[in-house]
């Protein structure tokens, strides 16, 4: 804002110079107006260096060149809208008072000045000049203190969700700890009483094997039982403990469309009805690696912003659908991928079916009959 004043101001000077030079001005009166412009630019630069003093020292200006004007030096009046209407530029914002102050000390000379239209039209345009040069720095001041702002909350949210990973990962792994430490008293408890029980009886059946073999089988089949039941219950604690298929496979899922958002930044919609329970293990696989390439294709040829999933088991089958809203196409040409999805859906007596009218829509259809009779 300074260069850009000090440029208008010199260039302004420079033009009274030439105009003093092209009509008949004493050599001695051009010098001395040199010498008032000099001035006038020195003083006006030192009113932006001395930020503290500037209103101080711009006022001084104001008076300098009104009195220079009225007393000998009648051109250095044009000066005055530089002087009078740099107020506009003082101050983070335009204030009524200082627009007011500025107006009034410059239409003031209007009316003795022998130049009336000529300072009419350099005011009006100094003045449209400074206020668009106001606005357009502090405009771009607020712009700049606002994205440092923001900047800042978005440095301290990436700290908090930097710091909710870290915690998160801490207490998974916490979990993780938690659940080795309950299965291994389980197993200390459980196997080991067992197998030290069924040990002691053997070492004594084998003691007695010699002398009395009635009393030696007699042990044999205690520890026999011992291992049994302790066998039993090792069963039942890992039947216990291991999760369900149909948990593990939906928490696949899930994970991998969030990991697929979170990496290419695509929205991604999971929504699921029916039970579960009715989806074996081979279909987990068919739609799991179904998903995975359709994923592919989204990211390779859709260019869409949002991928939805929708997994229903009905009464007959069960049906997984994904849906981009991307561009389709006006023709699906099978690539090795969707010909690999078909021939896997296929092996379960399944159907795989591709609409790329509207985005690209691919329907996994797999029958819930064919996997009982299988």
């Amino acid at each position: 804002m300074t260069r850009y004043k000090l440029m208008l101001d010199s260039t302004f000077c420079l033009l009274l110079v030439v105009y003093l030079f092209q009509v008949d001005t004493a050599n001695g009166l051009v010098a001395i107006y040199l010498l008032h412009f000099l001035l006038y630019l020195s003083l006006t630069l030192l009113s932006f260096v001395l930020v503290r003093y500037q209103l101080g020292i711009r006022l001084l200006l104001i008076g300098l060149v009104w009195l220079v004007s009225v007393w000998y030096l009648p051109l250095m009046g044009l000066l005055l809208p530089f002087c009078t209407l740099a107020l506009l530029l003082y101050g983070k914002k335009l204030e009524a008072t200082r627009v007011w102050l500025a107006l009034i000390l410059t239409g003031i000379p209007f009316f003795f000045s022998g130049y009336s239209l000529i300072y009419a039209g350099i005011s009006i345009f100094v003045g449209a000049f400074y206020w668009y040069l106001n606005r357009a720095a502090y405009v771009t001041a607020d712009l700049v203190a606002e994205n440092e702002e923001m900047r800042v909350k978005l440095d301290g949210f990436a700290a908090k969700l930097e710091a909710a990973e870290t915690t998160g990962i801490r207490q998974a792994y916490l979990a993780k700890l938690e659940e080795r430490n309950v299965l291994s008293h389980q197993i200390h408890d459980q196997l080991g009483h067992s197998l030290t029980g069924g040990l002691m009886q053997l070492e004594a059946a084998k003691a007695l094997l010699s002398t009395n073999q009635e009393k030696a089988a007699e042990l044999l089949d205690n520890a026999i039982l011992i291992n049994k039941a302790g066998i039993e219950e090792i069963r039942k604690t890992l039947k216990t403990t291991k999760p369900a298929q149909e948990s593990l496979a939906i928490n696949r899922v899930k994970a991998q469309l969030e990991a697929f958002e979170t990496q290419y930044g695509i929205r991604t919609i999971f929504q699921m009805q029916g039970e579960l329970s009715k989806v074996t293990q081979a279909m987990w696989y068919v739609f799991i690696q179904n998903l995975t390439e359709g994923l592919t294709n989204v990211l390779k040829y859709s260019q869409a912003s949002r991928v939805e999933v929708t997994l229903t088991i009905l009464n007959k089958f069960v049906r997984m659908e994904m849906k981009d809203n991307g561009v389709g196409a006006d023709s699906v040409t099978k690539s090795l991928g969707l010909t690999g999805m078909e021939e896997r859906t296929a092996k379960l007596g399944g159907k795989l079916i591709i609409d790329s009218t509207d985005g690209f829509q691919i329907i996994t259809l797999v029958p819930l009959e064919t996997m009982k009779n299988d």
